[in-house]
């Protein structure tokens, strides 16, 4: 399979939150499954990091030095992602933009999301949600 994280499963894999789901889990641990993270997500940590939105047991550093060791494929931001960005409805109580450019990045790729946040629910026509 071909998994892209969302931002808090990234986290909470990282981190070692024992919120993910057993199923979450075992998928990324699954060594024959290719496991990516759109730097989009890197990109929020950050943000919310350096507002204080988001208090973290690891350095922005961590996450890319643990990426790496857990074999997990940091994804830039390309032209596909953004031109399919144009393809992702936009729903009135889901504005989140780097939601937004997570679910064009997967439906670009044609990668399954494991998420728990439930506004990705709504584009189940254009990406495959995991939790």
């Amino acid at each position: 399979m071909k998994l892209l994280l969302d931002t808090h499963t990234f986290i909470w894999f990282i981190e070692g939150n024992k919120s993910i789901s057993k199923k979450a889990l075992a998928l990324i641990e699954d060594k024959s499954n290719d496991i990516f993270v759109s730097i989009v997500s890197l990109y929020e940590i950050a943000i919310k990091q350096k507002i204080g939105k988001l208090i973290l047991s690891h350095s922005l550093q961590d996450f890319f030095v643990y990426a790496a060791s857990e074999n997990i494929t940091i994804l830039p931001i390309s032209e596909s992602h953004l031109l399919e960005y144009y393809n992702i409805p936009l729903i009135a109580e889901h504005k989140d933009p780097f939601d937004r450019l997570i679910i064009a990045t997967a439906s670009s790729q044609k990668l399954d999301i494991i998420t728990i946040d439930a506004q990705f629910s709504n584009y189940s026509n254009l990406v495959n949600i995991i939790w």
